[in-house]
């Protein structure tokens, strides 16, 4: 007689496929953070300076956290060293954040304003999600001092599947 756990459980081949298929979407997430930055720092749009008015010093600060939140969670997420995430997906939240904020006044004047303020928000939870996630993996029980925890971070990488002790 099989367990609860064993009947609901993934096959091993359908998991790896699965993982694979959030790891390359989250690679996807961090370029398309990396190329909002760019476009940010170097693309401005004439409505998005228009509404900072005599905010426009907010632009660098916005386009780097989206660049170096982008780049560095990329860099993670590929390596597999997802320390490197856990302040790039801060930086790219609130990057995004404020991308959000910024086209959130211009959001409904037109379709092509509403798709992007869309995208962003999406982009937004995408990196909500891995945060979240990444905390997960922070936490794990029985190493408490903060020495023994970056160490074990610092050592560990994630795998193309998560060990499961059911």
């Amino acid at each position: 007689m099989m367990t609860p756990a064993e009947v609901s459980a993934v096959r091993p081949e359908r998991r790896r496929r699965l993982e694979a298929l959030i790891r390359v979407t989250d690679l996807i997430v961090y370029v398309a953070v990396l190329a909002g930055g760019v476009y940010a720092l170097f693309f401005t749009p004439t409505t998005v300076a228009a509404e900072l008015a005599g905010w426009k010093w907010l632009v660098p600060i916005w386009a780097g956290l989206l660049l170096l939140g982008g780049l560095l969670g990329f860099i993670g997420r590929l390596t597999r060293y997802w320390v490197i995430e856990l302040p790039a997906t801060t930086a790219a939240v609130f990057g995004t954040l404020i991308y959000a904020v910024i086209l959130s006044s211009s959001a409904l004047q037109s379709i092509t304003s509403t798709v992007a303020a869309t995208l962003v928000v999406v982009a937004m939870l995408g990196m909500l999600r891995r945060y979240i996630e990444l905390q997960i993996f922070a936490t794990e029980p029985g190493e408490s001092p903060f020495r023994d925890r970056l160490t074990a971070m610092i050592r560990r990488r994630t795998g193309n599947v998560a060990p499961r002790h059911e």
